[in-house]
């Protein structure tokens, strides 16, 4: 998807309790786990750290029942945003936006908090 950045305005406030976000780098192989019933289109997974996390299933490359590689890295960063904030969306996955804000901070944002800017 080589879509161009659109702007959105949150519509809610969306606050990210603070974590470690997981990444796994490109050819990283995952123990695979039960699709988010939630949100189609994201699947449980396992990284080598032991630590789990929901990644886009087009991601992944199965190599087993329950094992896969990465074929992209993958930044489960979550964004805070505030209703009226305004960012733009760089690219959307299976109703999720990584998006960027005006400080340059960057994250997924769900689909739903997003109207148009």
């Amino acid at each position: 998807d080589a879509a161009m950045p659109s702007s959105f305005t949150a519509n809610a406030d969306y606050l990210v309790i603070d974590r470690r976000p997981i990444i796994i780098e490109a050819g990283q192989e995952v123990c695979v786990g039960a699709p988010d019933r939630t949100w189609p289109g994201w699947v449980h997974v396992t990284a080598p750290d032991g630590r789990g996390t929901y990644i886009p299933a087009a991601c992944l490359r199965r190599t087993g029942p329950m094992a896969a590689v990465v074929g992209e890295r993958f930044d489960g960063t979550d964004l805070s945003v505030r209703r009226g904030d305004r960012v733009e969306s760089l690219r959307e996955t299976a109703g999720w936006h990584w998006c960027r804000n005006s400080s340059g901070q960057e994250g997924w944002v769900p689909g739903y908090l997003l109207g148009p800017a």
